[in-house]
């Protein structure tokens, strides 16, 4: 609800500064400064979802999450795409990109899901937030894709050279990096805080390892976004150890009182960014050229296109399970967790970020189109899911049984 506020906040300001002749129509130059603050919130937004998410290093409890990121998003962005060609007329190229921009769900704005009422559905948030933190990182070579389609980008032949760079060599240079450098700094900690006390110190070299971690993932060119998820959900966890023949995180009443306590930290960081970005998404709203045909469009996105692609997605994983966030067991997945998760998955930063890195580029003609019909989805997601959190929240869990 909060969200939702903020974002009739930035509807009015931005709406009083156009008439007041302060606040131009929305440029594609607008892009690279817009940029560099969303891309700075979604950054530390997927670094704090890492030390948010509390599950194990085993299938059972990433099954659900990983189809998601995985089927899910690729299916909404096809789907996306060939609804916006037909219903809009947008060119294939940049339906396509559109599709990309739209596919993942945020780390963030998740947060205006959290009511008192959901704490029962820990199992689902869960998920739902660790769908939001791997689809917002993984659709970077989504995005590369579609520009290749569009012909702006030399895919190699079959898209092979897409394939070995942009997702084997990014993804798992990206995750591999992560992981070393939150490890390292997870060590550093425990030789610095030898009596365990954490605090402010934790959290400076929090900060450390996720500024170390981009920059070095901009420098060796790997996915920077793959990279602070995995930093921030390794150096919680105290680092990756190996022990029993497997890896596993680092153990101890010291790790689980850092996870505690960065939990804890993350939690607030998120309801800090999500104000911002509310606002800054109203405000973009009010200056883009938004018609009442993309509400209709949005509604379909929302209440056709996302369940129908999340269904598909988690629809042979009627076994799996859901991490718990409170007890570390994974809960079986049931009819009523399904129905939540194709309907929940807001939009939000991270879409914005894909929006402005598409409009940095030289594929999009239409710009101004392709702001507004995804500022229109954005907004309308935040309105619809955290309208519809609170007495979705107050059904039983697992409701209307596994079907």
């Amino acid at each position: 609800m909060k969200a939702l506020l903020c974002l009739g906040a930035g509807v009015a300001a931005g709406v009083s500064a156009a008439r007041l002749g302060l606040l131009p129509p929305l440029e594609i130059e607008h892009a690279r400064t817009a940029q560099v603050f969303i891309e700075a919130g979604l950054v530390v937004g997927l670094f704090c979802a890492g030390v948010k998410l509390t599950a194990p290093l085993d299938a059972a409890h990433w099954r659900v999450p990983l189809r998601l990121a995985v089927i899910t998003m690729p299916v909404t962005a096809a789907l996306t795409a060939g609804a916006a060609h037909v219903l809009l007329g947008l060119p294939l190229e940049e339906a396509v990109v559109l599709g990309v921009i739209l596919a993942p769900t945020d780390p963030v704005l998740a947060a205006c899901l959290e009511h008192p009422h959901l704490e029962s559905r820990s199992a689902t948030r869960s998920s739902l937030l660790a769908e939001g933190a791997l689809s917002s990182s993984l659709a970077l070579p989504l995005l590369a894709l579609a520009i290749g389609f569009a012909g702006e980008l030399d895919l190699g032949p079959l898209a092979m050279r897409w394939f070995a760079l942009d997702v084997l060599w990014a993804i798992a240079g990206g995750a591999l990096l992560g992981a070393l450098l939150g490890t390292l700094g997870a060590r550093a900690l425990a030789r610095l805080d030898a009596r365990a006390e954490t605090g402010w110190l934790a959290a400076l070299l929090a900060a450390s390892v996720l500024a170390s971690t981009y920059g070095a993932a901009m420098m060796i060119d790997v996915n920077g976004l793959v990279a602070a998820l995995a930093a921030g959900l390794v150096f919680s966890r105290g680092g990756i150890v190996w022990r029993g023949g497997r890896l596993t995180w680092g153990a101890g009443s010291r790790a689980s009182r850092l996870a505690r306590q960065l939990a804890s930290g993350a939690g607030r960081i998120e309801h800090w960014l999500e104000v911002p970005a509310a606002l800054l998404l109203g405000v973009l709203l009010a200056s883009s050229a938004a018609r009442p045909v993309l509400v209709l469009f949005a509604l379909l996105f929302l209440v056709a296109v996302r369940p129908l692609a999340a269904r598909l997605g988690i629809g042979a994983a009627s076994r799996g399970r859901l991490p718990n966030e409170h007890s570390g067991d994974a809960e079986r997945l049931a009819g009523g967790d399904r129905q939540e998760l194709a309907w929940f998955g807001v939009r939000g930063i991270a879409s914005l970020y894909y929006l402005f890195l598409a409009l940095d580029g030289p594929s999009v003609a239409n710009g101004g189109d392709l702001a507004a019909i995804t500022f229109v989805v954005l907004a309308t997601s935040i309105a619809l899911h955290g309208l519809t959190a609170l007495p979705l929240g107050k059904r039983p869990a697992g409701a209307q049984g596994s079907r």
